[in-house]
């Protein structure tokens, strides 16, 4: 039996039971680009159809993958609520953080995605792409992302939204000071201006020290689009030798960064399906509805690898492939690399069901 065939059967079995009620030729289609995507490190369809043991000519396979990504039936966000339903279940149990940012998909489309952070890595949750090439997302669609994801949260559980730049609009601030169960930290331009002692005030005017951290507390968030009372949070950034400022409602400067850190984690997630992994950006798709669907291929494929990354070191596989004095490679390189060790030595490839708690194990990237 192939690899190709192999890993077919695995992805196949797993959206048999995730995805029941999924037209039996569209899943069958959705699994060959799986596991073309993973096999490939491509996204781009001819290369794809490459990699897949199809009984017929690859380039009838192309045109069915051209077909469901050009399908209006195909439902990218109920088709892969199964998927965070099984991710929720687990990180639930703790802080579920949440991130937001943007990223370059196919030839003239941008996609906005929110992302669940995974020990270094974040987990794809959401997305929505819109034609263009650079600039901010429109507001209305971080909105959207949000009540969506917030819909999903099980019973009882608390999120917390971390944002770049873009995402400290004044609408998408108040909607989350609206939300019980739900804080944030999102950075924001220095000549913002907020109401201090009296007084509207560009953010770069605090009062504040160089080279020093600041935490201003209660004060009203933009002149034009009043919000608050919410906290502002200074940070000396040394590298870029500047201020950064974050709009919050957590207590404390100590608590705000130590959450803020997370963010970083979706610019990896960015990376591994663009340049480490899958060369997303280059798929040459110019519709976003096309990108999407796409898109929900490439991220389970990207759990999949994730959940390979974990098995690896949970059964100890790690051991023979890579260094064990300490880890070099992140959950995701891991993962390609143990699912090739299996293909290669012909061993049983294990079965998606869920990831473990994040703190059930350890792996440190230093």
């Amino acid at each position: 039996m192939s690899d190709a065939t192999r890993l077919q059967n695995v992805v196949l079995s797993t959206l048999i039971r995730l995805l029941p009620d999924m037209r039996e030729d569209n899943r069958l289609t959705l699994v060959y680009m799986i596991v073309g995507i993973i096999l490939g490190r491509s996204v781009q369809l001819a290369k794809i159809a490459e990699q897949v043991n199809y009984p017929n000519q690859e380039t009838s396979l192309e045109d069915r993958f051209r077909r469901f990504v050009n399908n209006k039936n195909i439902e990218v966000t109920y088709l892969f609520m199964p998927f965070v339903e099984v991710l929720f279940k687990v990180l639930s149990q703790e802080w579920l953080v949440f991130s937001l940012d943007t990223t370059q998909n196919g030839a003239n489309c941008i996609t906005l995605m929110l992302s669940v952070s995974y020990k270094s890595r974040a987990l794809p949750i959401c997305w929505l792409s819109f034609k263009g090439r650079k600039g901010h997302s429109p507001q209305e669609i971080q909105l959207k992302l949000l009540q969506l994801v917030n819909s999903y949260l099980p019973p009882g559980c608390q999120a917390i939204c971390l944002g770049d730049g873009e995402f400290d609009g004044s609408a998408l601030v108040r909607w989350l000071e609206a939300q019980e169960h739900w804080q944030y930290v999102c950075r924001t331009a220095k000549d913002t201006k907020v109401y201090y002692n009296g007084e509207w005030l560009a953010l770069q005017d605090l009062p504040i020290q160089l080279y020093q951290d600041a935490f201003f507390p209660q004060l009203l968030f933009t002149e034009k689009n009043q919000v608050g009372p919410l906290n502002i949070m200074v940070v000396w950034h040394p590298e870029k030798r500047e201020h950064w400022f974050f709009v919050t409602d957590f207590e404390s400067l100590r608590e705000g960064k130590r959450w803020y850190k997370k963010r970083f984690t979706i610019e990896t997630l960015f990376s591994d399906v663009k340049g480490r992994g899958f060369d997303l950006d280059k798929s040459r798709l110019r519709e976003p509805e096309r990108a999407d669907r796409l898109l929900l291929a490439v991220s389970i494929a990207y759990i999949f690898i994730v959940f390979w990354g974990v098995e690896a070191i949970l059964t100890g596989d790690f051991k023979k492939m890579v260094r064990t004095d300490r880890f070099e490679h992140s959950l995701f390189r891991l993962g390609l690399k143990y699912i090739t060790h299996l293909l290669k030595k012909c061993l049983s490839i294990p079965i998606f069901s869920n990831l473990p708690p994040p703190h059930s194990f350890k792996h440190v990237v230093l």
